[in-house]
């Protein structure tokens, strides 16, 4: 076998997850048109076409998503077998058709080896950067709401000049952020006193 030819970097880092999604997609006519449903078949063994599937969900919350820990006893858990690591053993070649070793990236020493699946590895990188999409969507739209809150105290505190200041309202912004405080009238007018203080505010005036 050569190492290199065989060598795989799997799609995700260590650390990337997708614990609070409970959905994959599934494609049906890769699945029904595959060679391992039709091997699981021809073999009699349709238990281990179920049996994959189990795995392919259980994968998803793994670290990093769509893997799975190169352990029958880890995957005997995973795929339902409970105890019975004879029974998983029995399973483990039919049901992890496609599984191979792969090198994840930032993964801590002393790290278990883990299996992907390149189909499987498709969809969890996929939904992963659908996740990402999100959390900046989300943020952006946080900071576009902090910030008009900073221009809100400002005019309310008389300072109509800095609130049309757009560098000035980010740093005020970034400031209250850095520090974990609330947009109130009191913590904008430290942060303004704070930011104008130091060497990133040079004017006031745009």
């Amino acid at each position: 076998m050569d190492p290199i030819a065989d060598f795989w970097a799997y799609p995700l880092r260590h650390g990337d997850r997708l614990q609070s999604y409970d959905w994959m997609p599934l494609y049906v006519d890769r699945l029904l048109s595959s060679h391992f449903v039709a091997s699981a078949i021809y073999n009699g063994r349709r238990q281990d076409i179920s049996t994959a599937l189990l795995l392919w969900a259980a994968s998803m919350k793994q670290d990093p998503a769509g893997t799975l820990p190169d352990d029958d006893i880890e995957l005997a858990q995973l795929a339902r077998f409970g105890t019975d690591i004879e029974g998983w053993r029995e399973a483990r070649a039919g049901s992890l058709y496609g599984w191979r070793p792969v090198h994840i990236d930032d993964a801590p020493p002393g790290a278990r080896p883990r299996l992907g699946h390149p189909l499987i590895a498709e969809i969890a990188r996929d939904q992963f950067s659908r996740k990402r999409g999100r959390e900046r969507g989300r943020e952006v739209a946080a900071w576009a709401t902090m910030k008009s809150r900073v221009r809100s105290k400002l005019r309310e505190a008389k300072h109509p000049r800095i609130a049309e200041n757009e560098f000035a309202v980010e740093q005020i912004a970034q400031w209250l952020r850095d520090n974990d405080l609330y947009v109130t009238t009191e913590n904008v007018r430290v942060a303004m006193e704070a930011v104008m203080g130091g060497p990133k505010v040079v004017s006031m005036n745009g």
